[in-house]
């Protein structure tokens, strides 16, 4: 490489790169832009999913929430039934609290 294009920056570099290519190598190398980018959207989607169903596993929550935000009502009030009676199960003496979850 001369010194000339070292200091070329790489956006440059680039451009010059891409304006060497014939029209049809263009053309071809321009219709893999949505292959990759649906590609790229398809395995973050899938990442994402797995990340919000794994936090979320086991606590009764949908992973994905409804498009306004929040759980639906239904989740709301069968976690909310939950809690309540667990609660009311330590006062009524059904069961005993004991250290380290057992």
């Amino acid at each position: 490489m001369n010194s000339g294009q070292e200091k070329m920056s790489w956006w440059k570099r680039l451009g010059n790169w891409w304006g060497s290519k014939p029209e049809l190598e263009q053309q071809r190398l321009k219709s893999f832009i949505p292959l990759f980018l649906y590609a790229v959207a398809v395995i973050y989607g899938v990442i994402y999913l797995s990340i919000l169903n794994t936090v979320n596993r086991g606590k009764g929550m949908d992973a994905v929430k409804t498009w306004y935000g929040g759980d639906r009502p239904e989740i709301v009030r069968a976690l909310k039934a939950e809690k309540e009676g667990l609660a009311s199960s330590f006062k009524n003496r059904i069961r005993k609290q004991v250290s380290g979850n057992r």
